[in-house]
């Protein structure tokens, strides 16, 4: 979820500004500082200074930049930022640029930001306006270490008193400015982690009521999903819950390979789902349905699966023989990641996972339930012996798994759509 956008007050280096005065001898042009540098870090940062010529405000930090208007000489203007090579960021006339430090006096400083020593603890989630920096301390004189982007949850547990919050995202700490960010400390939208399965070592397992059930990002918030089929599986994931905020009437679950929120209104504990093709349904007269759309009675679940999977109902019998043969040499059942994808649920997918993965909605064999994924564990990767069993026997059973997702291509090089969790069906 890359985003290009604004980074944090004091790190866009946008370029300078040259003194107006033609008998004033120019200073020498410097390097236009690239976006995100600041001058080094110091004990204290320029907050305000005054023009000691009459100045040029520039569109960059360089004499090179194009001139936006002429500061009067003796005027008093605020600092915004400082680029590496010195020039400030100021504000003028409504007008925002770059002038030369060489011909300005600074007038007041301030600390490069607040002693994250003395920071408070928070249990907070903050979600930036736009993407930012990560700094190694809470102010905008310290070293930049990552980014975050725009919309992407990250946990607050510390703030200063100047507003920095100390955050943990995607393997990354450090500190970020509260100007830039939202924050939640109930329902939260948070980053989870990356997907897994739907289970994830979860045990309190639900199903949706009805048809058409809603995942959001956040309490009352956004919606990442708004179609998912009646009898669906859905894990509660406590520990998250707590970490996210707990709010009367909702659950944070796992459900369609992501996690959000849900009511509980919408749970219960039991499927009223079919396990047969009672109703002699077709694989043509399946594929005939919008994809990701297919109506409730062309679903069964799994009888012999723990979660009840859904799936297309021409393909149970087939995939229940597989199980089987597998059960039979293995002395397991199969583990049944996701099956039937509904048109949001892909479209949600192909967003969070891209191209590579994810199969542009609309398009996908799981959006007529006649695909199955297992997990991405070791035992069912290329190297496993449950995926070298199934790649051998599937067929036998009319599932395959095609050789476009194989893990090398025919001359030799790895194949960047790669996957071995996926089997699709091709009975009737």
């Amino acid at each position: 979820m890359s985003t290009a956008g604004v980074l944090l007050a004091g790190s866009l280096a946008l370029g300078g500004l040259v003194p107006a005065s033609a008998a004033q001898p120019l200073p020498a042009a410097a390097p236009a500082a690239a976006p995100g540098t600041l001058q080094a870090a110091a004990a204290k940062r320029v907050t305000q200074i005054k023009t000691t010529s009459n100045l040029n405000m520039r569109s960059g930090s360089s004499t090179a930049s194009r001139v936006i208007l002429t500061i009067p000489k003796n005027k008093t203007v605020a600092v915004k930022s400082q680029a590496s090579n010195g020039w400030y960021q100021v504000t003028y006339n409504k007008k925002t640029g770059w002038i030369s430090n060489k011909y300005a006096k600074v007038t007041k400083t301030a600390a490069t930001g607040g002693t994250t020593s003395s920071a408070k603890s928070v249990k907070l989630w903050v979600t930036p306006k736009s993407t930012m920096n990560i700094r190694k301390g809470a102010g905008t004189g310290h070293a930049v270490v990552g980014k975050l982007s725009k919309g992407q949850p990250a946990y607050a547990s510390s703030k200063t008193a100047n507003g920095w919050y100390k955050i943990s995202t995607q393997g990354k700490t450090g500190w970020v400015s509260g100007a830039y960010v939202t924050t939640c400390s109930k329902g939260c939208a948070i980053d989870a982690g990356p997907y897994t399965t739907n289970r994830a070592g979860l045990s309190d397992r639900y199903f949706t009521k009805s048809s058409g059930a809603d995942l959001h990002a956040s309490v009352n918030g956004k919606k990442r999903i708004g179609d998912i089929p009646k009898n669906s599986i859905v894990y509660r994931d406590a520990a998250w819950e707590k970490k996210a905020g707990p709010v009367s009437g909702w659950y944070y679950v796992r459900t369609q390979g992501a996690d959000g929120w849900m009511k509980a209104s919408a749970l219960k504990r039991s499927t009223s789902a079919k396990t047969s093709n009672t109703s002699k349904i077709t694989r043509s007269k399946v594929q005939k349905q919008a994809n990701g759309k297919l109506p409730e009675s062309m679903l069964v679940a799994l009888s012999w699966d723990k979660e009840k999977t859904l799936i297309a109902a021409p393909a149970a019998a087939d995939l229940g023989r597989l199980n089987s043969a597998f059960k039979k040499k293995f002395g397991k059942n199969l583990d049944i990641d996701l099956v039937y994808r509904t048109l949001d649920t892909q479209k949600f997918l192909y967003q969070e996972l891209g191209s590579y993965i994810a199969a542009k909605p609309g398009t996908s064999n799981h959006g007529w339930g006649l695909a199955i994924d297992v997990p991405e564990t070791y035992n069912y990767s290329f190297k496993g012996k449950y995926y070298k069993w199934l790649k051998a026997n599937s067929k036998k059973y009319n599932w395959i798994h095609r050789k476009n997702l194989e893990e090398f291509r025919s001359n030799g090089s790895r194949n960047p759509y790669a996957e071995a969790w996926h089997f699709e069906y091709v009975g009737k």
